[in-house]
């Protein structure tokens, strides 16, 4: 690492955004730091954010535990790195972070595939995460998880799918073993589930074309020999109210358009009422997704329905529950003169009415007026409009909702346990919503958040216990780092008799309970007053905060009541229960019948008219804690699944979204407890080779690198509580690593100063000898030119010479012809020109001469390397201009 390289750093003025900077000047309080954009401040540790920068050589490790400065500045930093780099996967320690690209990769080939099941790569990769639990599994006879979580767009349902490819690929039966050809494998049964469940529980939204909108946990069961005996499927949470309202941009769940779209060309689904998107309310909204081929993905889940069971007449049933949901929004309310509740007669109460096998009539009385029991007495009330299509969009929630649970059940009966005498080993998958915030957060996202907080619990037990095993193979004694523990919060959450949850059910169970009661109820108790984890705002309005594990969530009690309580009124499952329709009894089978609804009235419960049941809270609790027994009976493996940006665009990475997700997704706080007490952390030829240079008298001992460190630790006087000396690492505290990088500055700095003189004098050196060389071409060419302009004016004067002297002759030979011929004397001679040629040097004597000048021109530039004096005596060439003069001048004079 150069020294360049060490100081360089990192600096946070607000939370979260880090920027470069240089370290010009390091003391124990304070930093001189020169910043991205030129300026140079001296600082206060305790005001800002630092963190020394890792050397460019070690950025992009596929493990971040091996990083020499683990932090967040440069966890980030290194995630972005192998971003640029096109690396989907990185390991950090036993967590593998997954970013998303938001393009084709060419990395999950069946090549690929094989490649891993069948070797022990350890690149980081989702495959090397599957194949680790199986083999995992199959060593220790051990559960084992593969736990999956992540914001929407992250790529969760995306890595599940990978993960079931890879174990259904390992765990495939002996080839040897004879197959019954008219039945489908339950290998290719588990993997054609998710084209199902992605149908009816996925849907597109702002960050995401195919948002898995519930959460799920996948068992896949193994016998001792390692192959799939059975599944089963758990779901939590589904998104019920995606189905009556989408935000601007996004879509109702694929399974809607597929029918719609495929309606164009099927008369089967057109009998089934269905027509276009567009016809309908609850899917009027946004219609396309891109990249989604709703054409092509309804043929894919029909094949799928038809290879788990389901047989023609199921899949119609389905397919028709999906249109009455459609028709049961496009039902239209009035009112009359009184405002009581009207139901229009159209041809969506037909629709809806022939699909649910009910009249018509019936549908207008459920709606629009309601039971009540009141001392063995039936009442009936009108409601009003805005009651009545609540009750219209509480049924279509309710009959899908029905529809998603009846399908996950006869998912599970496909696929259950073959063989009941065989002991299985499980290796199971969970694919769960990420934290959430959002600028109005509500009832979903307190459930989301409540979720993590205890997978968090979990995670920070685990990693803890890692801490502890890595100190007992170091043979170092275990120093109690700063743990933090989230229990505290979880219990605010789901404590009995003083939680949230507690609150919220008996405020639901109280006549007069809404939410206002609600929000009164927690800020008054006393529990909530006093737990550090429970925040009121300052100024009433209508939020209560909950400071989570990855930040302050403050919620809207609005609808936390009603959302809760999510009961369906009896004269709606009256309604359906008292259909023809067999496949909508079982869907509603779990609800009482009417005369259990009329005693249960009797008995002074529910008068206002809706079921008694578990709320929605109680459910989520239970199921959760049956989760987290599991997890807890197994053996995790984590996979963090990060969105690098919001626009769903490919090579595009943004910073501040990116590390807010590490944080929500534990990844920061496993890393903090990992290193919070000795953060700095060196393989031992490392240290060696970094540290070495400030212990110039100290000699390394050869094969014994554990005390050739002693010794170094000695001679920097570390004090023993800073340092900790385990077989293969040394540990120690981030001050003495300041310290110690300070020492290499400055022992390096000197050196790196004569080194760039040297480079700097060699390179000034071979620049001057360039000028030189460039200088003497460019006289040479001038000699040469020089020469040739001088012959040149040669020939032409001896030409005017003769021309000259010819001229002269011929005029005296005039002159002497007119006196003879005054005398009468004959003429004389005439005058003849002279050839060209004559008079003039032969070529070999012009070759001599450019040869002489030639030579000549060497050793006058030689002479001029020599000496390169200003104003020299030495007379000038003659230039071509002054041998025109003379030329002219000897012509005149000799004329």
């Amino acid at each position: 690492m150069t020294t360049a390289e060490g100081n360089r750093g990192w600096v946070s003025f607000r939370d979260g955004l880090w920027e470069e900077c240089t370290v010009v000047e390091a003391e124990e309080n304070e930093l001189k730091l020169k910043l991205k954009d030129g300026t140079t401040k001296s600082l206060k540790r305790a005001d800002i954010g630092f963190a020394y920068r890792n050397p460019s050589d070690v950025e992009d490790l596929d493990d971040f535990l091996n990083l020499p400065n683990l932090d967040e500045p440069n966890i980030l930093h290194s995630v972005r790195v192998r971003y640029w780099k096109h690396h989907v996967y990185s390991y950090t320690g036993p967590i593998l972070i997954a970013v998303n690209p938001w393009r084709r990769v060419n990395i999950y080939e069946q090549s690929v595939l094989e490649h891993y099941t069948s070797s022990n790569e350890d690149l980081p990769h989702i495959f090397g995460i599957a194949t680790k639990a199986h083999r995992a599994m199959r060593k220790t006879n051990r559960n084992q998880c593969v736990l999956i979580s992540g914001e929407s767009g992250a790529g969760k349902t995306e890595s599940t799918k990978q993960v079931l490819r890879v174990l259904t690929a390992m765990g495939v039966k002996d080839p040897n073993e004879k197959a019954d050809a008219s039945k489908p494998t339950l290998e290719s049964q588990v993997l054609m589930t998710n084209p199902v469940l992605e149908a009816f529980g996925n849907a597109k939204t702002l960050r995401n074309n195919n948002s898995s909108r519930f959460g799920k946990w996948i068992n896949v069961h193994f016998d001792p020999q390692g192959k799939i005996r059975g599944a089963e499927i758990q779901t939590y949470l589904l998104e019920k109210a995606r189905v009556i309202h989408q935000t601007p941009g996004e879509r109702n769940y694929h399974i809607f358009y597929q029918l719609c779209s495929a309606s164009k060309d099927s008369a089967l689904l057109q009998d089934l009422g269905l027509a276009d998107a567009t016809v309908f309310n609850y899917t009027k909204g946004c219609i396309t997704a891109n990249n989604v081929d709703d054409d092509a993905e309804y043929k894919e889940v029909k094949e799928a329905l038809t290879y788990i069971g389901f047989d023609e007449n199921a899949i119609q049933a389905i397919f028709g529950a999906v249109s009455a949901c459609l028709h049961v929004g496009n039902l239209s309310m009035g009112e009359d003169k009184d405002g009581n509740a009207l139901l229009n007669e159209d041809s969506h109460l037909v629709a809806v009415a022939s699909l649910i096998n009910v009249e018509a009539d019936a549908i207008r009385r459920a709606m629009c007026s309601r039971m009540i029991h009141a001392g063995g007495e039936v009442m009936v009330k009108p409601e009003t409009m805005e009651k009545a299509n609540q009750c219209r969009d509480a049924l279509g929630k309710a009959l899908y909702n029905n529809l998603f649970d009846y399908l996950v059940t006869r998912v599970n009966h496909a696929l259950n346990v073959s063989e009941g005498n065989v002991e299985t080993v499980e290796v199971s998958v969970l694919d769960i919503f990420g934290f959430e915030v959002f600028q109005t957060n509500h009832f979903e996202q307190f459930c989301i958040n409540h979720a993590n907080e205890k997978l968090q619990l979990h995670f920070n037990h685990y990693n803890f216990m890692l801490e502890r095993e890595l100190y007992a193979e170091e043979d170092i004694e275990f120093v109690a780092t700063d743990f933090v523990d989230n229990s505290a919060c979880v219990d605010l959450i789901e404590a009995k008799g003083w939680g949230i949850q507690s609150l919220l059910d008996d405020v639901c169970n109280t006549p007069k309970g809404d939410d206002t009661v609600f929000l009164e109820r927690l800020l008054q108790s006393g529990q909530m007053k006093t737990s550090t984890y429970f925040g009121a705002p300052k100024v009433r309005n209508n939020t209560f905060v909950i400071n989570h594990y990855a930040g302050s969530v403050a919620y809207n009690v609005k609808d936390f009541c009603e959302k809760n309580k999510d009961a369906l009124a009896i004269d709606l499952v009256h309604l359906i229960q008292g259909s023809t329709s067999v496949f909508l009894q079982v869907l509603f089978e779990e609800h009482i019948s009417p005369d259990q609804a009329a005693k249960q009235a009797a008995q002074g419960g529910h008068a206002h008219g809706s079921l008694a049941h578990k709320s929605v809270s109680m459910t989520f609790k239970a199921d959760l804690s049956n989760l987290m027994a599991s997890i807890n009976l197994a053996d995790p493996h984590f996979v963090r699944c990060v969105n690098p940006n919001a626009q769903k665009k490919a090579e595009c990475f943004e910073d501040q979204k990116a590390v807010e997700q590490l944080r929500c997704g534990g990844v920061i706080e496993a890393v903090r407890m990992c290193r919070e007490s000795y953060p700095n952390r060196y393989a031992h030829s490392e240290f060696i080779k970094v540290f070495q240079c400030i212990c110039p008298g100290m000699q390394t001992i050869p094969n014994d690198s554990r005390a050739t460190i002693a010794g170094m630790v000695k001679a920097l006087k570390i004090p023993p509580e800073k340092v900790r000396l385990g077989k293969t690492l040394v540990l120690l505290k981030r001050e003495v690593v300041d310290g110690l990088e300070k020492m290499r500055q400055k022992v390096l700095g000197g050196s790196a100063k004569k080194l760039q003189c040297l480079v700097r004098d060699f390179q000034a050196f071979k620049e001057l000898a360039k000028k030189r060389d460039a200088r003497a071409r460019f006289l040479s060419s001038l000699r040469l030119q020089a020469a040739a302009r001088r012959k040149l004016a040669r020939s032409n004067f001896t030409k005017m010479v003769k021309n000259a002297r010819f001229e002269e002759k011929k005029r005296l030979a005039e002159e002497e012809a007119k006196r003879r011929k005054a005398k009468g004397l004959p003429p004389a001679a005439a005058v003849v020109m002279p050839d060209e040629d004559e008079d003039e040097e032969p070529a070999a004597a012009t070759v001599e001469v450019l040869e002489d000048d030639r030579v000549q021109e060497v050793e006058e530039i030689k002479e001029e390397e020599k000496r390169v004096v200003p104003g020299s005596d030495e007379a000038p060439a003659v230039s071509p201009l002054c041998i025109r003069i003379q030329v002219h001048a000897e012509g005149v004079t000799e004329a």
